[in-house]
């Protein structure tokens, strides 16, 4: 019964990373080499989120196996499909160039892995109806470590109100959070590099993974959601540069919604070793195999994002480059072979991250459009 709780705690957070680009978790009763299905996409109104992850749970507590070669396609209410594409190991995109997805329109997925074909209910695209602000306080996070010692630590805290006016009888909207910011290669000495030019990378990490920000409109009507703290951030030298905190608004139909509450519901209870270990959350696909469970949720969501920027001027505190190099490194540095940035690496001179940001978690060398 432990690893089965741990099965599912390891693919409800693989879920929510998948949605988001929120941790939440699905029970895996896993007897087998190889374990269920899990399925988790969207299709937006927009050009992000457009994405469809695909994996397996394995049992012994072992990471999820990423699948490829899937056979992945969207299907609007006019007939209309399109492929999504692969672009990293069990990871879909749509590009749009035929199914776009619109406010009241209707979509399904289908997938097709190893000879099976996974089918989602149909899923009717709502619309925006929250207008978001965020706001930012710095302030100073006390804590204990393990040993008792008490410590301090500079933190933001991201504050989001939100306001809902001229609401229809029923609705519901979910939010998750995000951060993004640069990060820039070493400078080498040009005359032993003259042809390198550092990397400039982008960190694009979700901040909301332990909470779902879920609102369920039959049960509120024209309110204002303010001061609500969705995010706590350490500072740190990410903060020397522009820093984006992004809120994003998804518009859902019930189904989702139901979905979404019931993977809440989940992650409150977690906690107690006395408690009753959580119930499978059933998804919206079903498989051609009757017999197969597969888990998982694919959404049409309308999609709205409110960014806050911070830069240095925000914070009044000096960051240490961890890439700075004293003399005795420089030294070393411009002694290596003519052009040769992997001895730099090789020899321990350097740290690959510091030339290489692109080995840095979640970094894409793509600049994003509000850059």
């Amino acid at each position: 019964m432990r690893k089965t709780h741990v099965l599912y705690l390891l693919s409800l957070v693989l879920i929510s990373m998948l949605f988001t680009q929120c941790a939440e978790v699905i029970e895996l009763n896993n007897q087998t080499s190889g374990g269920q299905l899990v399925i988790a996409g969207r299709i937006t109104n927009g050009t992000m989120g457009n994405v469809v992850n695909i994996s397996r749970a394995l049992p012994e507590e072992q990471a999820p196996e990423l699948i490829s070669g899937a056979l992945v396609k969207v299907i609007d209410q006019d007939g209309l499909e399109e492929a999504y594409v692969e672009t990293a190991p069990g990871q879909y995109e749509l590009c749009r160039d035929v199914v776009q997805g619109q406010v009241g329109g209707v979509y399904q997925l289908e997938v097709q892995v190893d000879g099976k074909t996974y089918t989602s209910s149909l899923q009717e695209m709502m619309p925006i109806l929250a207008e978001d602000e965020l706001r930012f306080e710095l302030d100073i996070q006390d804590n204990t470590t393990g040993s008792g010692t008490a410590t301090s630590t500079d933190v933001v805290r991201i504050f989001a109100n939100s306001t809902l006016n001229s609401l229809p009888e029923e609705f519901y909207i979910r939010w998750t959070m995000e951060e993004s910011y640069t990060i820039t290669g070493m400078n080498l000495p040009l005359r032993t590099f003259p042809r390198y030019s550092p990397q400039v990378c982008y960190i694009i990490n979700e901040l909301s993974a332990q909470e779902i920000f879920l609102v369920d409109g039959t049960e509120i009507r024209n309110v204002n959601l303010n001061n609500r703290e969705v995010a706590v951030r350490p500072v740190d030298r990410s903060f020397s540069t522009k820093h984006y905190f992004n809120i994003i608004q998804l518009g859902l139909n019930r189904e989702s919604h139901e979905y979404w509450s019931k993977l809440q519901s989940l992650t409150v209870r977690q906690g107690s070793i006395f408690d009753t270990p959580p119930a499978a959350v059933p998804g919206n696909f079903q498989s051609s195999d009757p017999s197969e469970q597969v888990f998982g949720f694919f959404e049409a969501s309308s999609a709205d994002t409110t960014r806050l920027l911070m830069t240095n001027n925000d914070i009044p505190l000096f960051f240490l480059d961890p890439c700075q190099v004293d003399q005795e490194t420089f030294l070393r540095i411009i002694r290596v072979p003519f052009e040769c940035i992997s001895c730099l690496i090789e020899r321990e001179i350097v740290e690959a991250e510091c030339i290489y940001c692109s080995l840095l978690p979640n970094s894409t060398l793509a600049r994003p459009s509000y850059f």
